[in-house]
């Protein structure tokens, strides 16, 4: 019984599509249907134009729609899946504009489909033989700025060139990543862009609607930050005792300072920069000495001069020869476990140095002559330079070598 139902539905549906079939053919034999949205298929596979070497410059994906007639049981059921567009390259076979044709047909061979109309049925396309050409690419970003107390050392693209295609390419000479935004940075920073712009060798902009940038479609641009500080200049004076006034030294430099610019973020406003040093027995107030400005890795000295000179301004002092006895000759360090005798009976012909008031006034017995012996440790003869000091005047100075003879024993 159960089956015998199951039987009679199965004949019932076949019925209704027979019925359904016969009315389609007496009482609607043919309609008319358009459908929207028919997506169009542009291909140059297999075309003279490919052939050629010829590429479509400007075309861009459209679709289409189609008024198609046809039997009611074939079509009534179309939708965009069933229709085939496409342009009809068979015209092109040289360089120009072209308005192609589009073509319609049904997806389906043994549908009988007549196309009525296709809108739109015609598609301008340029046409064009295309070359690469690989262009080197800076940065324009002329909002970004670095904040007060930075400068803005550099700026560079990642990557550094790109390769294009196009028609006429001989008359780009560069392409510029844009960046339009503005911002104030105080640290290395990377913006992203899309936008580029080609130039001629004039400077003037070329149309990129023909240029397609391959590989890649953004650049990033790389704003490389330094940090200013301010270098105090400085000159260390060497070989002198503890209570020569260095300060009194009527030091003169080219550069009191300079202005740096450094990589190190973290650095100071300010630092004092030992650019080197002068023994203190070879000032003659004469002779000007020049060193290279010593500068961490990476930095730069903004002032563009390499080097300071140091020289002395000699207006109010003067010098004077003195002798010194041996009883004013010391020996200093001596070496343990070891005896020292001092060969040198007295100096003689000492220049000192020092303001005219002073000199004036300094006698022999007003000197002495310090030699130091830390770095001996075998027995031997050695000369050393002594250092000429006065315990009461704390700002004049012996020039010369002024050495002293030494014995050392067991």
């Amino acid at each position: 019984r159960h089956g015998a139902d199951f039987g009679l539905r199965i004949l019932s549906i076949i019925i209704a599509v027979i019925i359904w079939f016969a009315l389609s053919i007496t009482q609607y034999p043919t309609i008319n249907k358009t459908i929207t949205n028919v997506p169009v298929v542009f291909s140059l596979d297999g075309t003279q134009a490919k052939e050629k070497g010829l590429s479509a410059l400007n075309y861009k994906d459209i679709s289409v729609d189609v008024e198609i007639k046809g039997m009611n049981y074939e079509i009534g059921s179309y939708t965009a899946a069933d229709l085939v567009a496409t342009v009809n390259l068979d015209d092109v076979t040289k360089e120009g504009t072209y308005d192609l044709d589009i073509d319609v047909k049904s997806s389906h061979s043994t549908d009988k489909v007549t196309v009525v109309s296709v809108n739109p049925d015609t598609v301008s396309v340029e046409f064009d033989r295309l070359t690469t050409k690989t262009i080197p690419l800076t940065a324009e970003a002329p909002l970004i700025s670095a904040e007060e107390g930075y400068i803005l050392k550099e700026t560079t693209t990642s990557p550094s060139e790109i390769t294009v295609e196009g028609p006429n390419l001989d008359n780009i000479s560069k392409a510029v990543a844009q960046i339009s935004k503005s911002k104030k940075i105080s640290e290395d920073t990377t913006i992203n862009t899309q936008d580029i712009v080609f130039y001629d060798d004039d400077d003037n902009v070329v149309d990129p609607s023909k240029i397609e940038v391959k590989d890649t479609k953004s650049v990033d641009v790389n704003f490389v930050i330094y940090k200013k500080k301010t270098a105090k200049l400085k000159v260390d004076i060497s070989n002198c005792t503890d209570n020569f006034d260095v300060s009194s030294l009527p030091l003169k430099l080219s550069e009191e300072e300079i202005s740096v610019v450094s990589p190190n973020l973290d650095d100071s406003d300010t630092e004092t920069l030992t650019i080197g040093s002068i023994k203190l027995s070879e000032i003659n107030l004469a002779k000007v000495f020049s060193f290279k400005i010593p500068l961490n890795s990476g930095e730069i000295n903004m002032n563009g001069d390499e080097n300071v000179r140091v020289s002395f301004d000699s207006e109010g002092y003067t010098s004077k020869e003195f002798t010194i006895t041996s009883d004013h000759i010391i020996a200093t360090g001596k070496p343990s476990g070891k005896s020292t005798e001092i060969e040198t009976k007295k100096l003689t012909n000492v220049k000192v140095y020092g303001p005219e008031d002073v000199i004036n006034n300094l006698k022999d017995s007003d000197l002495y002559a310090e030699v130091n012996l830390s770095d001996i440790i075998d027995s031997g003869s050695y000369a050393r330079e002594a250092i000429i000091y006065s315990p009461t005047y704390n700002n004049v100075w012996g020039f010369g070598k002024n050495e002293i003879q030494i014995v050392v024993s067991d």
